[in-house]
């Protein structure tokens, strides 16, 4: 009975010291809890103790840390790109708007039928960067729904081309533009966005005329994996240009160059590109600026 009752005090002191040391080691994960919730530190939750339980427990905590420091870090960056991009919206629109209040206080006062058409005619050019703006704004808004979907049909991509570059005739005829064209005239099925795939070649199309110079060489062509889409020209600011930033949006070279611009389009352009499974890129070659977008065959073709 004597060892009986010595060996039971010993189990019950041993498992009095454990849970008091438990305990503690739990009071003290709790301070460092507390302490943590506080402070902005790199300091994680440690133990004394080399229990498996008590290990796994404070892995667990560590990781969740980690996890709403990653959570905190994207709700940051997301507030500072919403900023970034309040002030180039603001910024976009005022451009335009400025100046057409310019020019309708000078059609006002002006008593020259020659000088008024004048002023109307710039006025109506600056309505039409306002809605190309917001248009593009507007895309871009939806862009960022992750829930967006384009709805995908067959279409002949060869005459969606032929309609794009035929929409920018006038604008190429005012401008004294005549671009070099090597256009596949071979009708062929494509899975896309009819809207999607005139808004990408716009984009791309109007980002040369306005940020590029130079001959503008147009190249489609037709294979037999796919459609293959390139406009080349020169480019005034080509040591300025940062080739892997020009899909980043509101991306300018010159920034101070952006009255008909609000630095989307090619953001936009390859953004609906890669919902549709195509490719979007832009290189530097032989001194030109370059933009290819490739789309596969529609299934069956």
């Amino acid at each position: 009975m004597k060892w009986l009752w010595i060996g039971t005090s010993i189990v019950l002191i041993t498992i009095t010291i454990k849970y008091w040391i438990y305990r503690w080691q739990i009071r003290e994960i709790c301070h460092q809890l507390v302490f943590l919730r506080k402070e902005e530190t790199n300091k994680r939750v440690q133990t004394d103790l080399s229990k498996k339980e008590i290990l796994e427990l404070a892995n667990q905590m560590n990781q969740m840390i980690d996890e709403q420091e990653h959570e905190s870090l994207l709700i940051r960056k997301k507030e500072d790109q919403l900023r970034e991009t309040l002030t180039n919206i603001s910024h976009d629109i005022r451009t335009p708007l400025t100046s057409m209040k310019g020019f309708f206080a000078l059609l006002i006062e002006e008593k020259d039928e020659v000088k008024k058409a004048h002023y109307e005619s710039i006025i109506w050019e600056r309505m039409e960067d306002l809605s190309d703006l917001l248009e593009e704004l507007f895309t871009y808004t939806k862009l960022q729904n992750e829930t967006y979907e384009l709805v995908l049909e067959q279409h002949d991509f060869t005459k969606l081309v032929m309609d794009s570059l035929f929409s920018f005739y006038e604008q190429w005829k005012e401008k004294g533009i005549t671009p070099d064209l090597l256009v596949d005239e071979q009708p062929v099925m494509v899975l896309c966005n009819d809207i999607a795939v005139k808004r990408i070649l716009t984009n791309v199309l109007r980002n040369a005329m306005i940020h590029g110079e130079g001959q503008i060489e147009i190249c489609y062509k037709v294979k037999k994996d796919g459609v293959l889409f390139q406009c080349c020209n020169g480019c005034s600011d080509m040591e300025e240009l940062e080739i892997e930033r020009v899909f980043e949006r509101f991306y300018k070279a010159d920034a101070a160059r952006s009255e008909s611009s609000s630095g989307l389009g090619l953001s936009i352009a390859r953004e609906l590109t890669q919902r549709m499974n195509g490719e979007m890129e832009a290189r530097i070659e032989q001194g030109r600026f370059l933009v290819e977008v490739r789309f596969g065959m529609a299934v069956g073709e």
